[in-house]
Order: C-alpha cells, then sequence, then structure tokens
C-alpha cells in the first residue's frame, strides 16, 4: 500500500506492520445484539490478532456513548437488530466521525442494503456464514481499515504541521516549477501563493546567484542535500537573505525549506530565552505529547530534574506515573487522567516519589496547549513540592481538633468548681449566712489555674507545660478535699511519685474522683495506689464497675452511660495520660468496680 504525500511524494505504507507496531492495540467497538455470536465474534478476532480488543454492544443506542468514552478504531455491527439498524447506526456514527472505519457485518444481506450502505459512507460491506474462515475475512478487512484510516491521519498530521510550520515550505516539479508553497514560503516572498503555483524557481534569484544555483546547489541537493545562506528577490523588490535546505523525493520531486534569517535568529533568541526562563523557574516543568503513544514527556525542565532526582534522560520519553507509587491517592490520578481525556486544566495533590525512593507531596497542575481546532497539541505539567506546606497544613488541622476538644473538655472541667461556687453562693443568699462562702477562695483559685491551662495552652499548643516530681497521694487528697464526698471514704496504698505536669495531673484526679462518686453510690470508697509491675498508678472504687463492652469507649469525647452526662470527662483524663506521654487502661476494680490503671513510662 502507497500513500500520495503533497507535492506527490509516495512512501510505503505496511499496513500490518502500522496497525501492530506503530500504535499498538487495536480497539474494535462490535455492536451486536446476540450476545452469544458477539463472544464468538470476539474470541475469533482476538485469536487471529493479538493486538486486537473487541468491546461489545449489545444496544445501537449506546455506540455513540460508548465511542465518546473510549479510543475506538472500528466499529463492526450488525445490520438486523431491535430498534435501530445498522444502517441507521451508520449514519448517527457518520455523522460525529466522518472518517472512523465502520463494517457492516450482517447475515441478512441483500444488494439493496449494500447500495445503501455503500452511499452512506461503510468502509466495508461483510456477509456473516462460510464457518470460521469469515473470521479471518473479518479480522483482515478490519486491519486494512484500521491501517488506511491510520495511514490517513498521520498524512493530515503531517500536511497540517507543513502548513502551519514557521520555516518556508515549497515542493517543486522536475522542471523547477512549483507545485505546493505553504503560507510561511509565501510570506517570506512576498507573493500569494497562486501567483508562485506553476512559475520556475529562477524568478526568485537575483541574476548573480543563479550560476551558483544551477552549478552548486541543485547539484549537492541531487546527490543528498544543499544547505546554506542565499539571497531572494521579493515581489516588492526588496531582498531577503534566507536560511536555505534543499533536498530530491525518489521521484525528482524538490523540496525546499527557508527561513528568513533575521526572522530566525529573532525566533531562535525568543525560543532560547522561553527555554532559559523554563529552565530557571523555580517550580518543574514537563511537556507531553498526546499524539505519541502513552502521551510521554517530550521536555523537562531544570528543577523537576532537581525535584524528581531522576536525569533528563530517565525522564524524556516516558509517561509522568513512573512518579507513583505505594502512597499516590488512585482517585488523583483519576482526577488528572479524566481532565486529559477531557483536555482541560486540572490541579491536584499527590503523593509521588523521587528517584531514591523518598515520598514527596506533590502540587500538579495541568494545561492543555490547544492547536487553532481546539484540540490539544501537547500538556504543560507544572510540579511543586508542598510537602512541608501539606504537613504544616495537617498540623493546623490537627491544632484546631485539640482545641475542639481541649475546649469541650475544659467546659467539662470548669463545670465542677463553678457548681460549688454556685451552691455556696445560693446557700448565704437563702440564709444570709456569709460563713457560707468560707472556702470558696480555694474553689475560685482552681478556676483561675484551669484558665491560665487555657492561656498556656493557646500559647504553647500543648496541654502539659512544666513538668516536675509530684507527690500522687497529696495530690489526691488534696482534690478530694474539694469534692462533696458524702459518706464516701479514700483510701491510700503507698501512691507513688510520677514526673508531671501537676496542674494536669489534678485535672484528671478531678475527673477520675468525680467520675467514681457520681457512678459508685453514697459510700464509695476509692482507693490511690502503686502499680505492682509498672512505674504509675491506678485508681480503684468498689461502685458498679464499666461493663467490659464500654471500655474501649469510655475515653472517647462524648461518650456516656447517663442521660445528663457530657461525656467528656474521661476524654478530659485521655488528654492529660497521651499529653504526658503516658498509658491508661481500664479494668476490674474492688469487688467488681472500676480499676484506671495509668502507667506513667515516661515517669
Amino acid at each position: 500500500m502507497t500513500e500520495t504525500f503533497p507535492g506527490g511524494i509516495e512512501g510505503a505504507v505496511d499496513e500490518q506492520g502500522l496497525v501492530a507496531d506503530a500504535e499498538g492495540e487495536v480497539c474494535v467497538l462490535h455492536v451486536e445484539d446476540d450476545e452469544s455470536f458477539a463472544d464468538l465474534v470476539s474470541t475469533f478476532l482476538e485469536r487471529q490478532r493479538e493486538y486486537f480488543s473487541v468491546e461489545t454492544v449489545t444496544d445501537p443506542e449506546a455506540t455513540l456513548d460508548r465511542l465518546a468514552a473510549a479510543d475506538v478504531d472500528c466499529v463492526v455491527s450488525d445490520y438486523d437488530m431491535p430498534g435501530m439498524d445498522g444502517l441507521a447506526l451508520l449514519e448517527r456514527v457518520r455523522a460525529a466521525y466522518p472518517d472512523l472505519p465502520f463494517l457492516l457485518f450482517t447475515g441478512k444481506g441483500s444488494e439493496e442494503i449494500a447500495s445503501e450502505a455503500i452511499s452512506k459512507g461503510v468502509t466495508e460491506y461483510l456477509q456473516k456464514g462460510g464457518g470460521t474462515e469469515q473470521y479471518e475475512v473479518l479480522a483482515n478487512r478490519i486491519e486494512q481499515a484500521v491501517a488506511r484510516f491510520r495511514a490517513e491521519r498521520q498524512v493530515t498530521r503531517g500536511f497540517h504541521a507543513i502548513e502551519t510550520a514557521h520555516d518556508g515550505i515549497s515542493l517543486l516539479d522536475e522542471d523547477g516549477r512549483f507545485i505546493y508553497v505553504n503560507e510561511a514560503y509565501a510570506d517570506i516572498t512576498g507573493y500569494d501563493r497562486e501567483e508562485l503555483l506553476g512559475s520556475h524557481w529562477d524568478r526568485l534569484y537575483p541574476d548573480e546567484e543563479l550560476d551558483r544555483a544551477y552549478e552548486e546547489m541543485l547539484p549537492a541537493a541531487r546527490a543528498d542535500e544543499w544547505k546554506g545562506r542565499t539571497v531572494y528577490v521579493r515581489k516588492d523588490g526588496e531582498r531577503v537573505d534566507v536560511d536555505h535546505c534543499l533536498t530530491f523525493t525518489t521521484d525528482d520531486t524538490l523540496i525546499c525549506t527557508i527561513a528568513d534569517v533575521s526572522e530566525a535568529e529573532a525566533v531562535r533568541e525568543e525560543l532560547r530565552l522561553k527555554e532559559r526562563a523554563m529552565d530557571e523557574a523555580p517550580v518543574g516543568i514537563t511537556i507531553t505529547d498526546p499524539d505519541r503513544p502513552d502521551n510521554p514527556i517530550v521536555y523537562a525542565n531544570d528543577e523537576f530534574v532537581e525535584l524528581t532526582g531522576y536525569d533528563r534522560e530517565e525522564t524524556l520519553g516516558r509517561n509522568c506515573r513512573f512518579l507513583q507509587g505505594e502512597r499516590t491517592d488512585a482517585e488523583a490520578v483519576a482526577t488528572i487522567r479524566r481532565a486529559v481525556d477531557d483536555a482541560e486544566p486540572v490541579t491536584v495533590e499527590l503523593w509521588n516519589y523521587r528517584a531514591d525512593g523518598e515520598p514527596f507531596r506533590n502540587r500538579v497542575s495541568i494545561v492543555p496547549l490547544p492547536d487553532e481546532n481546539g484540540d490539544p497539541d501537547q500538556f504543560v505539567g507544572f510540579q511543586r513540592d508542598v510537602t512541608d506546606e501539606h504537613a504544616a497544613r495537617e498540623r493546623h488541622e490537627e491544632w484546631i481538633q485539640l482545641m475542639q476538644e481541649f475546649g469541650d473538655v475544659l467546659a467539662h472541667d470548669l463545670q465542677s468548681p463553678l457548681s460549688v461556687i454556685r451552691g455556696r453562693v445560693e446557700l448565704a443568699r437563702e440564709t444570709g449566712d456569709v460563713a457560707q462562702l468560707e472556702g470558696i477562695d480555694e474553689t475560685i483559685d482552681r478556676m483561675a489555674a484551669l484558665i491560665d491551662d487555657v492561656a498556656a495552652v493557646m500559647e504553647t499548643g500543648e496541654l502539659v507545660s512544666e513538668e516536675a516530681p509530684v507527690d500522687v497521694g497529696a495530690v489526691a487528697e488534696a482534690v478530694w478535699e474539694t469534692l462533696e464526698t458524702g459518706d464516701a471514704s479514700l483510701a491510700l496504698d503507698d501512691p507513688p511519685t510520677v514526673v508531671a505536669d501537676e496542674n494536669a495531673l489534678r485535672r484528671l484526679f478531678e475527673n477520675l474522683l468525680g467520675n467514681s462518686l457520681e457512678h459508685g453510690g453514697a459510700d464509695v470508697t476509692v482507693r490511690v495506689g502503686a502499680l505492682a509491675d509498672e512505674p504509675g498508678f491506678y485508681v480503684a472504687d468498689d461502685g458498679p464497675g464499666i461493663p467490659p463492652a464500654d471500655r474501649d469507649d469510655v475515653f472517647a469525647p462524648g461518650f456516656t452511660t447517663k442521660a445528663d452526662g457530657t461525656g467528656f470527662g474521661m476524654a478530659s483524663v485521655a488528654q492529660v495520660v497521651a499529653a504526658h506521654g503516658w498509658e491508661i487502661g481500664v479494668t476490674d476494680g474492688i469487688d467488681g468496680g472500676a480499676r484506671f490503671e495509668i502507667v506513667a513510662v515516661d515517669g
């Protein structure tokens, strides 16, 4: 098979090689309402050609949706189908995809159907039947149709590239007359295209250059190629220096390319500046080519090399996915893929990996560069390392969460001393006995200490500040004296000394002892002592205890077994334990009560 290029240049195109090697897999969309027959066709076609991939659509109405969603190389359709026959489907496909190969593969054949199919633009018309050899025929027809389709597309792209090239390009016949000139060639010479077509090339040369053209340039071009600088005379009589290249094809067509020296130098300087700017930009920049298989990187700047640790040679020719790894977010990758498929700009953050395996948080922005038809000609990618920024954002979010939880817990911790003050004030108001106000000074001091805790946490971001050796028993006794204990009793079993923030430790005991008093009954006994085998202490009571099913949830903010409970008392305990680097667990206490064991691992 041969294809004729602009100017009559012919080049051989091997169909199977073009299909199998140049663009890889061939995707065939088979429209067939009989599923069993469709499976049979898929099996035979994929056996016949290992690079065939056959997808079946049983509803012809869904065909255009699949064509829009997938990169299909060929449609093979039955004729007699419910709802829409193959000819109606052909009309729809041709309206949306005028050049896409469409093969009508039908068991209901007639000259009338064949004639109408041809008039509607069918690529091939085949009838079912005749045994398994029909699938070899079908495979051949698909292969040939796809080869022609891809070859024509390549020629179209090549011609488009010539038409839009910045350099002037012309083709001349064996007599030296122009048979094709692009827009740039006409602009450089000052002529309209129509004025040049059919005229001889010597109209562009001053007399003193003609001998050189005949004696030096043309013989060199015929032998191989000639490159150099010449002078053209424009239509307006002005002379222009051009960088010139001449070569002949096998059929004696002369290919001539020219570039205005002054413009070319300006363009080269502009390109140098742009490339320098991109190379020195403080952000990784890549350019990919969607017209090449797998949309590979064709340019990577210095910052991208620095950012990823990959040499430029390791980067060029590869798809950007080589930066992905175990932690890469699949949804972010899918977002990029959808945007690229739709030729839309996109920005995502995802984990990528450097050449040495180190992960980094990459903010990736991709922008399509459209051609004059609006199709993506290239994609420009911008990569920025935002690992530190991401970590700071996570710390900020953790800080906000911490403050929210701390605020809830602190509001709970302030309720106890506030209730004492209110009760004393109400008694003094009702009885007129000022003596009722005696003893609330310590409670007020406790509230002031809690408020100081708030200020310290807001300033430092830490729930624990100054740590020093603290007598656990002394703190437990001091807290017990501030609580409404009634007939309850506190027993100390040789409590240890731990390294702690005393104010924070006091908050812990206010909640643990308060929990025992609240749930253990009027005569509850609470014991505080040292752990037997580990550094730390316990708080145990002989109340009803905590059911095993609730022990994993008891420290969660908001968890409570009481209808009027806040669920923040044990959360406050957990905060203090965690802030010290300790561990806490719940088990059975005295006679089945609750026992909280605090392992002071840093104590």
